[in-house]
């Protein structure tokens, strides 16, 4: 589908992947679709959607950060936590378009032919509507329910698929999680989280930067990287040295987090 590649994980679930890595979802019930995540929004996603689903759409963000947010804009409004409210506005703004712009750049990925990038700067952040955790979406014979997910971000959230016992987690529970971000919650706020999500009823999870299907038996080994962190073992993060990030590595899991958060 050009720009984008569309994969069909089950015949109610299709992941979007943009080629800087990173995933939205598209989950299609009976009368309505929810898509997860809005990545960069370099291409058109209505587009994509259009080739998959005509049912009326829902838009549910799984965070503020600008890899999941800036086609946002693309559609009528956007659902996300109120807690990151603030920090989209922010990675919305010019300033993080021109990032983004940048970054694409920096890695050879030519955008689309009708792409105007002052048009994408200047593209802002869409219509915010505020999201509470435990909302149901239903879809028909699909019911999508928010779940508080604090820790990556103070207004994280994922989605369970109830029927089929899937989690989305966006970048809430992933094989490398940033918890060294001004904006991040503490390490243990973060463990409690996991241990809470870990109860809920889910055969499988999977996350903003893989489409993969992991099992839920991998949410113990995110709860054990954070909670046996070693500052002794872990090495410094290098994508973001001035915040001086420390990455600890463990069972092929990995947390980025700072001393500042560990208190």
């Amino acid at each position: 589908m050009g720009y984008y590649a569309v994969k069909e994980i089950y015949p109610w679930l299709f992941s979007i992947r943009d080629p800087q890595n990173v995933f939205c979802y598209l989950a299609v019930g009976e009368k309505k679709a929810l898509l997860f995540d809005t990545v960069y929004g370099i291409g058109s996603l209505p587009l994509v959607i259009k080739e998959i689903t005509d049912k009326p759409l829902y838009v549910v963000l799984g965070h503020g950060h600008f890899d999941h947010v800036n086609g946002a804009c693309q559609f009528e409004e956007a659902w996300l936590h109120e807690a990151d409210f603030e920090l989209c506005r922010l990675h919305t703004s010019e300033d993080y378009r021109r990032i983004a712009l940048k970054e694409l750049k920096e890695s050879g990925i030519v955008p689309p032919d009708d792409f105007i990038p002052d048009v994408y700067i200047k593209a802002g952040t869409g219509n915010l509507k505020k999201l509470d955790i435990g909302r149901i979406f239903d879809l028909g014979g699909l019911h999508i329910e928010v779940i508080g997910m604090g820790g990556h971000t103070a207004g994280s959230i994922g989605i369970l698929a109830k029927e089929h016992k899937v989690l989305l987690t966006s970048d809430s529970a992933t094989p490398q999680v940033w918890m060294f971000k001004i904006e991040s919650l503490s390490v243990k706020e973060y463990i409690a989280m996991l241990e809470r999500v870990v109860q809920l009823d889910f055969d499988v999870f999977i996350t903003g930067h893989t489409d993969e299907i992991m099992p839920k038996s991998d949410f113990y080994k995110y709860i054990n990287v954070a909670r046996n962190i070693s500052v002794e073992k872990s090495v410094p993060f290098q994508y973001h040295p001035e915040l001086k990030g420390l990455l600890y590595r463990e069972d092929g899991v990995e947390i980025v987090f700072s001393e500042e958060k560990l208190k």
